[in-house]
């Protein structure tokens, strides 16, 4: 946390000279914003800042700063961070959010996240559900979810009975991790052959769409497919057979 924190500097620096926007001098302290009827939505974001619009026109928008060992793909941007930013929206009524990253010490890139009313809704009706029922409730959150239940940790020398179902599950997954690893291979298999095909390119196109991308990141070459880009293709060749 420490370093994330000496390092925004150098990441907002980066910001602007990739955008030829600046960024609000830093306070010494963290700005909190605060909803004036709901004391308990606080948020702290990182910087402000102004983009430029093509009519030339100055508009406030906000800067969350991460700095982390993950590559990011802007087109998939983890679900966390971009619930972070909906929420700081949402209290400040700053409704653009540039999400800012460098990888490693190494890679620098940003992704521009504008406002979702409808799901920024949902994350406060959370937010005061969790604030009403468990911080001033008291009540801890029910584990409903595999998730929650790995959060939660195990408790020492604990067991349960297997029923039936339970018994015919765990049979199948030992069926199904022999087939998986034997698909594993013919899967692996098939990406080196497309690694191959694509060599140094950084991404592979059919009839313009791209079906897959080997981008080089702080962390090395990245292999991602494309799903729905594949996906028409394949709904395309269907109909081509059809006629």
């Amino acid at each position: 946390m420490k370093l994330g924190k000496l390092l925004e500097p150098v990441v907002v620096q980066l910001w602007e000279e990739s955008t030829g926007w600046k960024a609000v001098k830093a306070s010494a302290q963290d700005i909190i914003y605060q909803d004036p009827e709901h004391s308990w939505r606080i948020c702290t974001p990182d910087r402000i800042a102004y983009e430029v619009g093509t009519d030339g026109k100055k508009r406030k928008v906000l800067l969350e700063i991460k700095t982390s060992s993950m590559d990011f793909d802007p087109d998939d941007l983890p679900t966390n961070y971009l619930c972070q930013v909906q929420y700081q929206m949402h209290i400040t009524g700053v409704h653009v959010c540039y999400l800012c990253w460098l990888v490693c010490g190494r890679t620098y890139g940003h992704a521009r996240v504008e406002y979702d009313p409808e799901f920024a809704g949902w994350l406060v009706t959370e937010v005061d559900r969790f604030w009403n029922e468990s911080v001033i409730g008291g009540k801890e959150p029910e584990l409903t979810t595999v998730d929650d239940f790995a959060f939660k940790g195990s408790e020492p020398g604990k067991t349960v009975e297997a029923d039936n179902e339970a018994v015919m599950q765990l049979i199948s997954l030992r069926i199904l991790n022999e087939i998986l690893d034997q698909k594993e291979t013919e899967v692996n298999d098939m990406k080196d052959s497309i690694k191959l095909f694509m060599g140094n390119a950084e991404s592979i196109v059919y009839e313009g769409n791209v079906l897959a991308t080997w981008k080089t990141g702080a962390r090395g070459r990245a292999f991602r497919l494309k799903d729905k880009n594949i996906d028409d293709v394949i709904n395309r060749k269907k109909e081509d057979e059809n006629e």
